[in-house]
């Protein structure tokens, strides 16, 4: 009788802890579904707004969905490379309290899933600049570490500026506007943050898809 009434107590506490998963499970499914309908409908727009001054035809943009911070509800990603440095080449879009939600304007992205991440470079006449964000549950972009480099001594930069030999490229470079977790901080702190979120990180290969009515039927469905 005691081994009896242990075994169903076990199968209970399995029961409590698998129904709450299998429910959230569901609910992000049936999430993951509205949000998929709504990023047909945002592409089946004649323009899609770029910038403050650009609207772009949509059917000249490619489109990719990923779900970046692993909530089970995939998020939206567009690539228009005729677009200027200034205006960014990507931008990526979420889906959050039922409608379609922009997280600003990138220019070359790298996600990387496994690490819960994403990370955004700009390279123009001799800088680049790297910012990292995590994409929280709530839809929210979240700043995890920033900085810029420079092959010559950033004239405006703000702060402090770090000269540092560079072995990949041979010669020193500068460091500056460097921020973690949105807040000023040392080279040192920067850098031991950007190798923390390498540290085994897998970039997830993007497959990106011409805006036509075929496609999005096709690859945007689940």
């Amino acid at each position: 009788m005691k081994k009896r009434n242990v075994i169903i107590t076990l199968c209970l506490l399995c029961a409590a802890v698998l129904l709450p998963a299998a429910g959230v499970s569901a609910a992000s499914a049936k999430k993951n579904r509205k949000a998929l309908a709504a990023y047909q409908q945002f592409l089946s727009q004649s323009q899609i707004k770029w910038s403050k001054w650009t609207n772009v035809p949509s059917s000249q943009v490619q489109f990719a969905s990923a779900d970046i911070n692993k909530d089970g509800v995939k998020e939206l990603i567009l690539s228009y490379p005729q677009a200027s440095h200034m205006d960014g080449w990507h931008r990526i879009y979420t889906y959050t309290k039922g409608k379609v939600k922009s997280l600003g304007r990138f220019t070359s992205v790298s996600i990387f899933k496994n690490k819960n991440y994403f990370v955004d470079t700009y390279a123009n006449t001799g800088t680049m600049e790297v910012s990292c964000y995590r994409l929280g549950k709530n839809g929210k972009k979240a700043s995890l570490v920033k900085y810029q480099r420079s092959d010559t001594y950033p004239a405006f930069a703000k702060g402090k500026v770090v000269r540092k030999y560079s072995d990949s490229y041979g010669y020193d470079v500068y460091y500056s506007a460097m921020k973690v977790n949105g807040k000023k901080a040392s080279y040192k702190k920067c850098m031991k943050k950007i190798r923390s979120l390498e540290k085994n990180a897998r970039r997830l290969n993007l497959n990106f898809y011409d805006n036509t009515v075929y496609n999005v039927r096709t690859y945007l469905v689940k």
